[in-house]
């Protein structure tokens, strides 16, 4: 059996067992191409979506615990038995150990001064997760230092991480040896960098069109445990976890409302959403706002938490609301701090 085909004057013929093949060839061609375009639509990234519900909130009642060490606390951090918190504004020392959960007092070091192991600026955190030791930033633009604190309360300095240079790190991380994370706020930006390969990886989120900075709409604060990063935004009711090791998006919270860009130097239409958060081993924290900064009425301040996939566990409310806050999982409580309340700590059983 034969199929012609005419070409000009002449007439070419072409045998059915070669056209069977040739059909055969584009059909299997046609297949490999829906192979390949299966393979990348499954790797392709997918972002689940998940809604900030929950079923119960429970209330909180705060205990005060008198403090006497600190004029004005700035920042709070979990490391051992201890809670250490700064304070630039005391003096001659600006590092603060407390026993948990006893809260008692367990010594004061961080010197401020020009000397060489004397604290030159502010003091900071450098959440370090997988790690025994304090991290603080401050003792110079490009220096953080390694310190224990032993359960009697003697202080040892253990060692000291160069960075590269200095940029204006906010919400710092030491993930494993080696893995710097940081926030730039004013960029939008989160850069997770390798200290020994000296090599980096960026999130940069979209900026408003204006240069103010404190007004950009999806302005906000990371904290990292060991495998995820997390972005609670402060002008909407958004978080997002993104996975530490690839910095792809995994999971967006939202409640699922559209919110007006913050108008720059307009503070008093601003509502702060997303105050504070803080990452524990097994839940993260998010201290939520929810009114206009002018308002005249205390914020209520609830504390929502969530696990890693991004799943409501529970949300907490305050009788004294905390503005700084860590939580100690293992002893059930939350340390916290309210500005209006000076003179005490707070303390809440969960």
């Amino acid at each position: 059996m034969t199929l012609l085909v005419r070409w000009g004057k002449g007439v070419e013929i072409l045998t059915l067992k070669i056209a069977s093949m040739a059909f055969r060839l584009i059909n299997r061609l046609f297949s490999f191409s829906i192979c390949i375009a299966l393979i990348l639509t499954s790797c392709s990234h997918s972002v689940e979506r998940k809604k900030s519900e929950f079923i119960e909130t429970k209330p909180l009642k705060a205990e005060m615990v008198s403090l006497h060490e600190i004029i004005s606390p700035d920042f709070m951090t979990l490391k051992g038995n201890n809670l250490i918190i700064s304070s630039s504004r005391s003096k001659p020392t600006m590092l603060f150990a407390y026993s948990t959960p006893s809260l008692e007092f367990k010594a004061d070091f961080g010197t401020k001064g020009q000397g060489p192991e004397e604290i030159k600026l502010f003091p900071m955190f450098c959440e370090s997760p997988a790690s025994s030791d304090l991290h603080v930033w401050g003792y110079s633009p490009v220096t953080i230092k390694r310190i224990s604190i032993s359960e009697n309360g003697k202080i040892e300095y253990k060692g000291d991480i160069i960075l590269k240079s200095y940029e204006t790190f906010n919400d710092m991380s030491i993930i494993g040896d080696s893995t710097f994370v940081f926030y730039l706020p004013d960029k939008l930006t989160v850069k997770k960098v390798d200290l020994i390969k000296n090599n980096e990886s960026t999130i940069t989120l979209s900026k408003d069109d204006h240069r103010e900075g404190f007004f950009y709409s999806n302005r906000g604060n990371i904290v990292t445990s060991e495998s995820m990063l997390v972005y609670s935004y402060l002008f909407k009711k958004q978080i997002d976890i993104y996975d530490l090791l690839t910095l792809k998006l995994k999971t967006t919270i939202s409640d699922g409302k559209k919110y007006p860009k913050p108008i720059p130097i307009d503070f008093e239409s601003l509502t702060f959403h997303y105050v504070r958060i803080y990452a524990g081993e097994k839940y993260f924290y998010a201290l939520y706002n929810g009114i206009k900064k002018t308002t005249s009425v205390e914020p209520s301040r609830f504390l929502e938490v969530f696990d890693y996939e991004g799943n409501p566990i529970v949300k907490y409310s305050f009788d004294i609301p905390p503005f700084l806050f860590v939580v100690d999982e293992k002893n059930g409580k939350i340390y916290g701090f309210n500005e209006n309340y000076e003179d005490y700590l707070l303390r809440y059983s969960l």
